[in-house]
Parts: structure tokens; C-alpha cells; sequence
């Protein structure tokens, strides 16, 4: 078991869950316009809410982009639901009532989702031993906390850090930085282990740390459990 480092920063989707969603598809759109219906949600058609939501979203990164000047910016999809659904009548939803018709979209969307194997006892293993452990996602909170909670990662990692929140991507080093800064991380003792080799293996090495890539022989659904023979 690879125990060489003191933190240990795990990429979420593809490195510790494997999970699927398709969200361009118009049959699981009906099904969340199904539950925005029985919740008294006001919507256009499916085809028309699918272009006016991926316009939105395509706006919104443009302007992080000359506003802020990242090269790969993130939106938070809670400001993109709250300008269309006030678009379309609904007024201004409390931001409790956004959340839940997020996950209620990201539900829909969702055709599988369970963590790699092994995952479970490689962490447990490495705090064990002492090492510090967080995740660094490009991910939307409103769709991911719930699905981090539901593996109880919060009891099984130091901390989190999640693109939503700060309008930026892997392999921005802005977003490297937000994790370092927050949680005093000390750069020469950490590894990033990821599956993307754009977000999580060039974004480790512009940020000058060392890196695992989760690829090909090394896949995820491979690493935890050799990691744990060896």
C-alpha cells in the first residue's frame, strides 16, 4: 500500500464514485417535468426548458470568463434554476426549494451509482495510518453533497472542496489553492489521485504536486483493491 504521502486528494466522480447521468436525455427530462408537476412548478415544454437551461448555463460561464478571466469556469446550476424558474412564473423560490428540485433533477437523470471497489477500505486504511484525506471535485453541490453524504464521506475524509462554490474548474490552480489555503495543506507532502487527465492530472502537475492517474491498467475499479494487497 502506498504510503509515501502525509495528504491524499481524491478526485470524486470516476476516482472513488462511479456513478452515471445522463442529462441531455428527454425521457428522464419528463420524468423530473413529472415531479415539478406534482409539485405545482410552473415549466415550458421539455424541448424548450432543455434549450433555455444550456443556453443559461452557456452565458453564465461566459461571463465568469470575462469577469473573472478562468480559462475553465463554473457555474453554480442553483442561480441558473432560480433566474429560469422566475422566468417562467414561479417568482423568487426560497434557495431551500431550489436545492431540493435540483436533486430532484439530478434523480432523474441517474441511471447507477455506488463507489468503487475497495474504496471503503482504502481510506479507512490510510487514516489509519495517519494521512490526511480530501476531496476535490468539479462538481455542482446541489447535485453532489447529497450523493457524498449518502456514502457518509463527510466521517471518512478531512474535508471538501467543490467547483460550484467558486466559479472555477480542475485544472484551474485557483481551485487547487482554494483546498491548500483552506485546510493548510503543505504542497511537498500531497498527491492528487484522479481518473481525468485534463482536470486532475494537469491541474496537479500546474500546481506543482505529485499525482496518481486512475487510467487503463490503474483504473479505479482496480487501484483501491491492489492498493490494499499490496
Amino acid at each position: 500500500m502506498n504510503l509515501d504521502y502525509d495528504t491524499y486528494i481524491f478526485d470524486y466522480y470516476g476516482t472513488l464514485l462511479d456513478s452515471y447521468n445522463d442529462e441531455k436525455s428527454v425521457e428522464y427530462w419528463d420524468k423530473w417535468l413529472e415531479v415539478l408537476d406534482s409539485k405545482g412548478i410552473k415549466h415550458p415544454d421539455t424541448k424548450t426548458f432543455i434549450e433555455d437551461f444550456f443556453c443559461l448555463d452557456k452565458a453564465c460561464r461566459l461571463q465568469i470568463v470575462e469577469e473573472l478571466g478562468f480559462k475553465y469556469p463554473e457555474v453554480d446550476i442553483i442561480d441558473v434554476y432560480r433566474d429560469l424558474f422566475e422566468k417562467y412564473g414561479n417568482g423568487e423560490l426560497p434557495d431551500e426549494t431550489l436545492y431540493e428540485l435540483a436533486y430532484d433533477f439530478r434523480v432523474a437523470t441517474r441511471e447507477y451509482i455506488k463507489l468503487y471497489p475497495g474504496v471503503d477500505a482504502y481510506l479507512s486504511k490510510l487514516r489509519e495510518n495517519g494521512k490526511k484525506l480530501y476531496i476535490l471535485s468539479n462538481a455542482q453541490r446541489a447535485y453532489t453533497w447529497p450523493e457524498i453524504t449518502m456514502f457518509d464521506m463527510p466521517s471518512k475524509v478531512d474535508g471538501v472542496v467543490m467547483s460550484s462554490d467558486y466559479g472555477c474548474m480542475k485544472p484551474e490552480t485557483h481551485l487547487f489553492n482554494v483546498l491548500f489555503n483552506n485546510y493548510g495543506i503543505d504542497k511537498s507532502g500531497a498527491v492528487m489521485i484522479g481518473d481525468s487527465a485534463n482536470s486532475d492530472i494537469q491541474g496537479a502537475k500546474d500546481f506543482g504536486i505529485d499525482f496518481i492517474h486512475l487510467t487503463g491498467d490503474n483504473s479505479a475499479d482496480k487501484f483501491y483493491l491492489r492498493e490494499l494487497e499490496s
